[in-house]
């Protein structure tokens, strides 16, 4: 389910930035504000799915009645970032002002507009694709090749936000400061119980896990 709904708001995301633009709808930086929208609610999507992601593996609730909703928030997140950075890279490309060919968004290093940066975004993105990809194929690839297709969430994650930092327009502002600020960290803090505390999240959760679940 998550796949069909992941195209088909990639789609209506990019045809709709398109007749706006088409239509002379709104102001001349619609596709623009389109473009910034599309990429925090992207980057949003990709932090929520990262985490919960790590909140899965964690197991620190018992039974599978406490890790569905965190699956399916996972699986989801990740399904609507892709399709938000898909509109993302669409709204880009059907901006006048900064010359956008189609190639710029899918390979890296042909952007004009602060290309190391973009080029970081572009990786990101076929990263998050590979990843949600993964998760479309779990059950029909060997779980060892799904698990370190996973693993480029990281990736995807840390160069997703290299060109928010260094090439978005909304860089000065204090909100995106505490934005990025607070995604950094509590991922990074996950990230420790995740791969460094392991055995203290393995006691604490035996210390919590209720009785019925021990029998």
């Amino acid at each position: 389910m998550t796949r069909w709904i992941t195209v088909t708001l990639a789609v209506v995301l990019a045809a709709a930035v398109f007749l706006a633009r088409e239509a002379g709808f709104g102001s001349e930086t619609t596709t623009w504000d389109a473009a910034r929208a599309s990429a925090w609610a992207a980057f949003v999507l990709l932090w929520a799915a990262v985490f919960t992601g790590i909140g899965v593996s964690l197991r620190y609730h018992p039974g599978i009645e406490g890790r569905v909703p965190a699956l399916e928030l996972h699986r989801v997140a990740g399904s609507l970032g892709l399709a938000y950075t898909v509109a993302h890279a669409g709204a880009l490309v059907l901006d006048p002002y900064i010359g956008f060919a189609p190639w710029d968004a899918l390979v890296p290093l042909t952007a004009p507009y602060r290309p190391v940066a973009v080029a970081a975004g572009v990786i990101a993105a076929w990263l998050l694709a590979a990843v949600v990809l993964s998760t479309w194929l779990a059950g029909l690839i060997p779980r060892t090749v799904w698990q370190r297709l996973h693993r480029f969430g990281y990736a995807a994650f840390a160069l997703g936000l290299a060109p928010g930092v260094a090439a978005g327009s909304d860089t000065e502002h204090w909100v995106t400061h505490v934005v990025y600020t607070a995604s950094v960290g509590s991922l990074l803090g996950a990230a420790y119980l995740r791969f460094l505390a392991r055995d203290w999240v393995a006691a604490h959760r035996a210390r919590h896990v209720p009785r019925q679940h021990m029998q």
